[in-house]
């Protein structure tokens, strides 16, 4: 297998709003899995916050770029991407697909 690309979508927010990003956060899985789950090339996705500096991440493992790249039209995420950035989250643009250049797995 190719080595996959990595889907990295980050958003930092100010820290009065963390407990609302995170429950959007916890509550986007309903909107989003199958949807995501159906997709070409989907391997794993992954949703989560770094409390300490106020910043939200989505990284995604696709087989290509252009299979990543699906997520840019995907409705339910562009979507929520609006709610987020209503409440005050302010995400870095480019959406990066980055190809692996190398990797690891385990210790």
């Amino acid at each position: 297998m190719k080595a996959p690309v990595i889907r990295i979508s980050l958003g930092k927010f100010d820290p009065d709003i963390a407990a609302l990003v995170e429950e959007k956060l916890n509550e986007m899985r309903g909107r989003v899995e199958s949807g995501i789950r159906a997709m070409n090339g989907n391997i794993a996705f992954y949703v989560g916050v770094d409390r300490t500096n106020n910043a939200m991440h989505n990284v995604s493992v696709w087989e290509s770029v252009a299979d990543a790249q699906q997520m840019a039209t995907f409705q339910p995420m562009i979507d929520l991407g609006a709610e987020f950035a209503a409440f005050g989250v302010r995400f870095d643009r480019p959406i990066l697909n980055c190809d692996t250049l190398w990797q690891w797995s385990g210790k």
